[in-house]
């Protein structure tokens, strides 16, 4: 499972939410929205993963799907490995593909 959020992430989601306006994760949580999140393995899209996993104990959302393409222009075994762990270990529906060779691998 993802890591619990820190207390300090946590207030920045809130305070965030609060200029969005408060209402709105429950409008997606009451009008079921689903979010397709695309994961790259970055720090962006690591903490867009770890406010919907907020989202979610918050505010009851809808479970995201994560999405991850490998484009197969270099060899990175390694950091697809690490990516493939996090994204298992969130416990999100998520796809990973990898153009090159057409591997399409879903939960």
């Amino acid at each position: 499972m993802i890591p619990e959020i820190p207390a300090p992430i946590t207030k920045l989601f809130a305070a965030a939410l609060g200029r969005m306006g408060n209402n709105l994760p429950e409008l997606w949580a009451e009008n079921k929205t689903q979010f397709l999140i695309s994961y790259s393995g970055g720090k962006d899209s690591s903490i867009l993963v770890l406010f919907f996993q907020y989202l979610k104990e918050i505010y009851q959302t809808q479970t995201p799907t994560l999405f991850y393409l490998s484009h197969g222009i270099r060899s990175i075994e390694a950091e697809e490995k690490e990516i493939r762990q996090f994204l298992e270990s969130t416990h999100f529906p998520f796809h990973f593909v990898k153009k090159k060779s057409q591997n399409y691998l879903s939960n």
